[in-house]
């Protein structure tokens, strides 16, 4: 029937995992909103075939930033788990990673096609809305600028706070530290 574009944030988890929110029940830019109906098909296919995550919805092959393989449903939010492409061969990944480690706010976006939708009102914008309700999704993409206005997540804090804590070289193997007392290298005590 139709195209649809969710766009909802990402959050950091290790440099080669990521988590995020690929979908929610809110209501988007376009008063859109997915049905429990829709995440729950999107959570199945997820598991079942796994979908790549893309870079602003730009399909070449070389465009690829991961798969996805891991989805939950929790509080009407699907949740995601993302393995990273090798950031040794895909320079892309390590400056997504860089922007998130400084906290820059980045979304992701699902694309695929709308099976059945239906009209209903919604009382928090006092108006009839658009509730997707069968879907099949074929990708997941990170985008700057989310649709869902519940879409924006921070890094979570101990990451921040890790992130900006002062590092010191170890006098023995001079790698880069943080303010632990022993290296995590050599184990030499700093």
């Amino acid at each position: 029937m139709n195209d649809f574009n969710f766009i909802i944030p990402l959050k950091k988890g290790s440099d080669s995992q990521l988590s995020g929110i690929a979908s929610t029940t809110s209501i988007d830019r376009d008063e859109e909103k997915m049905s429990d109906t829709a995440l729950s098909m999107m959570v199945s296919d997820i598991k079942s075939i796994g979908v790549n995550l893309f870079g602003n919805h730009e399909h070449n092959w070389e465009n690829t930033l991961g798969v996805i393989k891991e989805a939950e449903l929790i509080d009407r939010q699907v949740h995601i788990g993302i393995t990273l492409d090798d950031a040794s061969t895909n320079p892309k990944i390590p400056m997504l990673l860089n922007k998130l480690k400084r906290g820059i706010k980045l979304g992701l976006s699902v694309c695929g096609n709308v099976e059945s939708y239906k009209w209903e009102y919604d009382k928090s914008v006092n108006k009839k809305v658009k509730v997707l309700d069968k879907v099949k999704i074929y990708e997941v993409s990170v985008v700057g600028i989310p649709s869902n206005a519940d879409s924006f997540l921070s890094i979570p804090q101990a990451i921040t706070k890790s992130y900006k804590s002062k590092s010191y070289k170890c006098p023995v193997c001079l790698s880069e530290n943080n303010k632990s007392g022993v290296c995590e290298i050599c184990l030499t005590k700093i």
